[in-house]
């Protein structure tokens, strides 16, 4: 067995097994059929009898993300908010679910749309119990697996030092440190969010805990070239004082606690 075959089972066993111990259903999503997905689940404890009581359920790839080509964001987030809203009415805390995404970010487009999907999940998470783990296999380059890393609700000390999250409310979390190669990250990213002209654009940076001075000459830029005005919320004294010294005519600063309209299609 592959050393990253070997990793990526023992995270998955962890994962599940942290959510059972939880209360929640755990659901795997595997897109080589239910014996390779037995043998992904092969460190699961008790793997069998989960499958057997319903606590543990292999998801079709298929069903979850659709037949092929960039995935269908709204549609896969209506999935999974489904089978979460299924796990508590079938007496669980909720969902805890996992999968190989590798294959679903092939080309650009996919790229696009998952990153999408990625965003619009977390702020339905927000709100509700759905927790999840994306794998992403390092064939895919160090730029696009930085980029996912950087997609997701600040975790454990030992992942990706800058994060970006949906919040509840519609707007960008930023999260951790924001030094020049996860600004460029983000530079990336957040174009494929596709917020519209003329909508302000959120966001929060109560859990920042260090920028660059790039940092917001990216978000001044983004504001700049997609008409969207962009509001800073929370930010934190250092930020303030550097958006007094550079040129960021188009950034905003938002009171916390006060709602914006936040990022939309």
């Amino acid at each position: 067995m592959h050393g990253y075959v070997a990793e990526y089972r023992r995270c998955l066993a962890e994962f599940s097994a942290e959510g059972l111990e939880d209360g929640l259903r755990v659901a795997y999503v595997c897109s080589d059929g239910a014996e390779a997905a037995r043998e992904d689940l092969a460190d699961l404890s008790g793997r069998d009898r989960l499958l057997a009581a319903g606590a543990l359920h292999v998801l079709s790839a298929r069903d979850a993300y659709g037949t092929g080509g960039p995935v269908d964001p709204e549609r896969v987030v209506a999935f999974f908010a489904a089978a979460t809203e299924q796990a508590l009415a079938d007496g669980f805390g909720g969902l805890a679910v996992s999968a190989d995404a590798t294959k679903l970010v092939g080309t650009p487009a996919a790229l696009d749309a998952f990153a999408r999907y990625e965003f619009l999940v977390d702020r339905y998470m927000a709100g509700h119990p759905l927790w999840a783990l994306c794998g992403y296999g390092l064939e895919l380059g160090n730029d696009t697996v930085t980029e996912f890393a950087l997609l997701h609700a600040p975790g454990p000390p030992n992942e990706a030092p800058a994060r970006m999250f949906g919040c509840a409310d519609g707007a960008i979390g930023l999260a951790g440190q924001f030094d020049p190669g996860g600004v460029a990250a983000l530079g990336r990213v957040l174009p494929r969010l596709r917020t519209a002209d003329g909508v302000t654009l959120v966001v929060d940076m109560a859990d920042v805990e260090y920028l660059d001075h790039r940092l917001l000459l990216m978000l001044d830029g983004y504001a700049r070239r997609s008409g969207v005005a962009v509001s800073l919320r929370s930010a934190p004294p250092f930020a303030a004082r550097l958006m007094e010294l550079l040129p960021v005519s188009s950034l905003q600063r938002t009171e916390p606690g006060v709602q914006g309209s936040g990022a939309q299609r």
